[in-house]
């Protein structure tokens, strides 16, 4: 049997474990060290700092969160992946993580075999806005206004295969309109274009466009997600304005390398939650659009192959590629 394969089998043994038998006895020896495989600023950045400087309670001594960004997370997931499994290396990744495995088929790691699920962290939800020229005040006005365009209207997005370039896809299928998609090297970098009304649409969290929202230069039409937020409970989703079964959210989970201990999974699963669920945790991640949802790792590994799964399906439908 493989290392490879023994750290499976040892992972997914750990899942079959209660709980409190796993938390007994286990407590880092050094600081864990938090990888994230994106750029710095982002919501999971955030999140695994939010985290990561709390563990001095419970732990008694603080996360360290190192950023190894590049190749669509690829760089700081693999490294994560072939990491000690001694409960000290963790990755925070975004649905992105599951995404990949529809858009680089010769991935140096399996998303999910290769990785012990900790907990599900919180939900992003995503919201369409356009620039203020724009006429549109709702989806189908929106719809309406770009068929007309006879495909010459233009949509960005952080980048080939992001959520946000998925969402709009997504939606421009079931709406039979035609729009040109202009990719960029991440969320803020797509803004000046959208400002200017360059580009005509674009799913991006909220707490990304929130000033242009409140300034007036960039206007709110939809929610992404499948049911409205607590956070913008005003705010109608994409499915309430025409487009029934329509919804997603971009997600982030804490996981570890296939074969850590069941007892630093689990002890690492409990102070998540606690983190998560604090008062304090809660009002910081409302700023960025996002909401708590921490649960067991049996949640998190279910909930993964299911949006995998999903996002296999729906990446080919759309004829999404990594290259455009």
């Amino acid at each position: 049997m493989t290392a490879r394969l023994t750290r499976r089998a040892f992972a997914a043994a750990a899942l079959a474990l209660p709980v409190a038998a796993q938390a007994q006895g286990w407590r880092p020896d050094r600081p864990v060290r938090f990888i994230v495989p994106y750029t710095a600023g982002g919501a999971s950045d955030i999140t695994a700092r939010l985290i990561a400087e709390r563990l001095r309670g419970p732990f008694g001594q603080s996360g360290v969160v190192e950023n190894r960004a590049g190749a669509s997370g690829i760089i700081g997931t693999e490294a994560v992946a072939k990491a000690a499994p001694d409960g000290t290396t963790i990755l925070m990744v975004a649905s992105s993580h599951v995404v990949n495995r529809a858009l680089f088929p010769s991935l140096p790691y399996d998303p999910i075999a290769d990785f012990a699920p900790i907990t599900l962290t919180a939900h992003v939800q995503l919201v369409l806005v356009v620039p203020a020229s724009n006429p549109a005040r709702n989806v189908q006005e929106l719809m309406a206004w770009a068929k007309a365009q006879n495909g010459r209207a233009a949509f960005a997005s952080s980048g080939n295969g992001s959520n946000p370039h998925i969402f709009a896809a997504d939606l421009l299928k079931r709406a039979g309109v035609e729009m040109e998609h202009i990719p960029y090297r991440g969320s803020t970098a797509a803004h000046a274009d959208l400002l200017a009304g360059r580009t005509q649409m674009m799913f991006d969290a909220y707490a990304a466009v929130a000033p242009h929202v409140q300034a007036g230069t960039l206007r709110l039409l939809a929610l992404a997600g499948p049911t409205r937020s607590r956070l913008l409970p005003d705010l109608p989703t994409v499915a309430e304005q025409g487009f029934p079964g329509y919804g997603a959210t971009s997600w982030g989970c804490l996981l570890a390398p296939a074969g850590t201990p069941p007892a630093a999974i689990a002890t690492l699963n409990a102070a998540a939650r606690d983190i998560l669920t604090s008062g304090e945790v809660r009002e910081k991640l409302a700023v960025l659009g996002a909401e708590p949802s921490p649960g067991t790792p049996e949640e998190l590994l279910a909930f993964m192959r299911s949006e995998q799964a999903r996002y296999i399906q729906l990446v080919r439908d759309l004829g999404i590629t990594a290259s455009g």
